[in-house]
């Protein structure tokens, strides 16, 4: 199974209005009323105006090329970049989710980009916890590892649909 966050949408959450080539747009994933995990892409200049009252799990911000969808390798390098900044942003300290919800889809996120070699594992788990580098910051990420049967992993996929390709 490979996982992806899914790439920048056409147009703002908020207003509607299209993307443009050079434009700051920020994503932000939150849990919606339901539980399940949502995203939205808004303009940065409309990120005073956007109020969400939900748990965000993480946020980032990125600038619209001006073509990734004409060479497939650039979509799927800036999908797997969305994927590393959404996973980075989880260790935010400010965020507002509870842990548990938060670690699981770290260590899911964790071995998608263990696979693509964005982090590496740093020894064994030890005391419930895998240390991780990420290989660009050179920075060290502690993964809680919970143990993932089907039935979890599955629940989880069904939340990440939306965000994921």
């Amino acid at each position: 199974m490979d996982w992806q966050i899914r790439p920048l949408a056409r147009k703002s959450s908020l207003s509607g209005r299209d993307f443009s080539v050079g434009d700051r747009v920020v994503c932000a994933v939150f849990l919606d009323d339901a539980g399940n995990l949502d995203r939205v892409d808004i303009l940065k200049d409309e990120l005073e105006a956007f109020k969400l009252d939900k748990k965000i799990l993480g946020k980032w911000e990125r600038e619209v090329s001006a073509n990734p969808e004409a060479d497939e390798r650039a979509a799927r390098r800036m999908a797997l970049a969305g994927s590393e900044d959404f996973f980075l942003s989880l260790f935010d300290e400010s965020s507002q989710i509870d842990a548990d919800e938060k670690d699981v889809i770290k260590q899911i996120l964790a071995l998608l980009l263990e696979r693509k070699r964005i982090i590496k594992p740093v020894g064994r788990p030890s005391g419930g916890v895998q240390k991780y580098v990420h290989c660009s910051t050179k920075n060290l990420l502690d993964v809680p590892q919970k143990e993932l049967d089907a039935d979890l992993v599955m629940k989880i996929k069904s939340q990440l649909d939306y965000l994921i390709m």
